[in-house]
């Protein structure tokens, strides 16, 4: 290693043209210009730089770099290096263990916690003996990490140590999650430095035992106490239990008092305790507090998992709150009063509701919940119908009995419903030819998936009459079915019209022949382009290959990174040299793809291509391209 620092390059683009350069260099050379490269103050320059270095750097060298006192950066550098090394580097990492040097140990600890491997347990626990503090504390740290309760006994001693090894053992035993420190982190509540931090670790330990601590200690200090963090970890404690525990004396009457404070996040908080300890007369308003901080219909608040006693007054309720109702009933079906849910589905759901409402219907089978899923069937717009199919099934029975007895559905529907209660094909297809041709695209396009009834279906002679009537929803099942035989048709409509469907279905068919005429549309910069793009990635071939190679160098950066991304989908070794090109492209959508089409194709250019990729400074491309070097 050189003695003093080297400048770095002077520019940004000296020091990418370098970076390139990196691989072909002879190794003394490329380890000095790593050197250089580290101080530059560009963080995508350092970045690269750091990422070829944890590949390059030989072990002794990295050593000397982390005992390079009087230079920071170079220390900082070797630090990171090794932890992008990750489990490849695990050896030296446990030899530095044993350094005389404590900053080096220090660094080694700082690198086993990064990397949170079980495999350092042991040596990391004779480390908790180092004479240095701060090696110490890293140690501590670096164990509950791990997350491995066998080194509980080895903690706990810390408890009595100074406060700066005392709140990091507090913070492992925490992490560990044992419930055999609650009765220790019980007798730090009351300590002014460490006592918040023993109600987090006990907190996310969890259990009926570090409820009871922390709750004891809110009703004997609350006057005292951060009642806003305090409230908020005891209820995060209440959520994580299975049941509904026994609250301390005095504890709901506590909380109740304060279900109208001043304070939002105090309000809310209180409202989860109490919604998560038992039945009460605040249910309504604490599931009202609850709701004004939640936003997400489709998530039911932990409070309330247990709590199937809400379902009837959740779905009488509106918004939110019916959601919740609809989620509950999916986990407590056999608890649920039908005539609930009947009520409830008198209603036309939200968007956000949907999927409550078909989690809920699945696993209840009361006739008549069935019956009324034809009604909220019938109300919901027809985009939306098709998420009911597999619940029309789960419903048959009923379902059948309603549909005979009604004589207000109108032909369309009634087709579409005797498809999904099992109807023949033969008897499906009839009753669709004998509707008018717009009623018959309307249940076309509702029994797309019934591949059975569809394939059976005139459909040539239908684009051949009417394509403008039948040419989407032909398109959309020639795309799902792979019907080959209907591509002339959509070829014939594009050429009267461009339309994004017939351009998608045409790429997904993967039709050679109507790659000139999908060319053709990329010569005038049209809305389209993209979608040209990909049905031509899509559909590959020479023909298809050489117009995307084109388009990667139009000069316009959002079509070149599409044009890439298209024909990396259909990429052959021909390829391999235009992605190599563009290794160092600026836009790392089209480094990207290069990672992918030379790590398919595994030849010694590409390799070295794939190692530059691998010190890309964005994360996906560099473990993408390391992906496929490992392999």
């Amino acid at each position: 290693m050189s003695g003093a620092p080297q400048p770095f390059e002077t520019t940004w683009q000296e020091c990418i043209e370098l970076l390139d350069r990196l691989p072909s260099m002879p190794v003394e050379e490329r380890l000095d210009a790593i050197e250089r490269l580290i101080r530059n103050p560009s963080p995508g320059v350092r970045s690269r730089s750091l990422r070829m270095g944890a590949a390059a750097i030989p072990d002794e060298r990295l050593k000397e770099y982390l005992r390079a006192d009087a230079d920071d950066v170079l220390r900082n550098a070797g630090l990171e290096m090794l932890k992008m090394r990750g489990n490849r580097g695990f050896s030296l990492t446990l030899l530095l263990l044993k350094d005389d040097d404590p900053d080096v140990v220090l660094q080694a600890v700082i690198v086993l916690t990064h990397l949170r491997d079980p495999r350092a347990l042991e040596p990391l626990r004779s480390v908790l003996h180092h004479p240095d503090p701060n090696v110490v504390q890293e140690a501590i740290v670096a164990i509950g990490q791990i997350g491995d309760a066998r080194a509980i006994p080895d903690l706990l001693g810390f408890l009595e140590a100074d406060s700066w090894l005392q709140m990091a053992a507090v913070q492992a035993l925490g992490n560990l999650r044992s419930p055999v420190a609650v009765p220790h982190l019980k007798g730090l509540l009351t300590d002014f430095m460490a006592g918040p931090l023993a109600a987090e670790a006990l907190a996310r330990i969890g259990g009926l035992n570090a409820f009871k601590a922390l709750a004891q200690h809110w009703l004997r200090f609350r006057n005292e106490v951060d009642n806003e963090t305090t409230l908020g970890l005891l209820a995060h404690l209440l959520e994580g239990l299975a049941n509904a525990p026994q609250a301390p004396d005095g504890l709901v009457v506590a909380l109740d008092e304060l279900l109208d404070n001043d304070q939002e996040n105090i309000r809310v908080a209180v409202a989860r305790c109490l919604l998560a300890l038992e039945t009460g007369t605040h249910d309504a308003e604490a599931l009202n507090q609850v709701a004004s901080s939640h936003r997400e219909a489709a998530i039911l608040p932990a409070c309330i998992h247990h709590r199937s006693d809400l379902i009837p007054h959740l779905l009488a309720q509106s918004g939110l709150q019916r959601a919740w109702g609809f989620l509950l009933v999916a986990r407590f079906p056999k608890a649920t009063p039908a005539s609930a849910v009947v009520a409830a589905l008198q209603h036309s759901p939200t968007p956000d509701q949907l999927g409550p409402i078909l989690r809920a219907l699945s696993k209840v089978r009361a006739p008549e919940v069935g019956s009324a899923l034809l009604g909220f069937y019938l109300r919901l717009p027809e985009e939306q119908r098709t998420s009911v199919h597999p619940l029309i099934k789960v419903h048959r029975r009923a379902l059948l009995d309603r549909l005979a007895a009604d004589d207000d559905i109108d032909p369309p529907t009634r087709v579409v419903l005797s498809a999904l209660l099992g109807g023949s094909s033969g008897d499906v297809e009839t009753s669709l030819l004998e509707l008018g041709a717009q009623d018959r695209v309307r249940a076309l396009h509702e029994l797309l998936e019934l591949e059975g009834v569809m394939r059976g279906l005139p459909w040539l002679r239908w684009l051949e009459e009417a394509p403008e009537t039948y040419g989407a929803v032909a398109a959309e099942f020639a795309s799902r079915a792979g019907l080959r035989d209907l591509a002339p048709n959509f070829r014939e409509m594009l050429k009267q019209e461009t339309r994004p469907f017939l351009i998608r279905t045409l790429g997904e068919l993967g039709d050679r022949e109507s790659v000139p005429l999908l060319i053709e549309l990329l010569e005038p910069e049209t809305p389209f382009e993209p979608l040209v793009l990909e049905s031509l990635g899509r559909v590959g071939g020479p023909e298809a290959r050489s117009a995307l190679r084109a388009a990667t160098s139009s000069g316009r950066p959002q079509r070149e990174r599409m044009a890439y991304r298209a024909l990396a989908r259909c990429a052959t070794e021909e390829d391999d040299e235009i992605f190599r090109d563009a290794t160092d492209h600026s836009d790392w959508y089209v480094r990207l793809s290069c990672a992918e089409v030379l790590g398919r194709f595994s030849r010694p250019e590409n390799l070295a291509a794939l190692a530059q990729l691998a010190a890309d400074p964005v994360p996906i491309v560099a473990q993408r391209a390391l992906s496929f070097l490992e392999a």
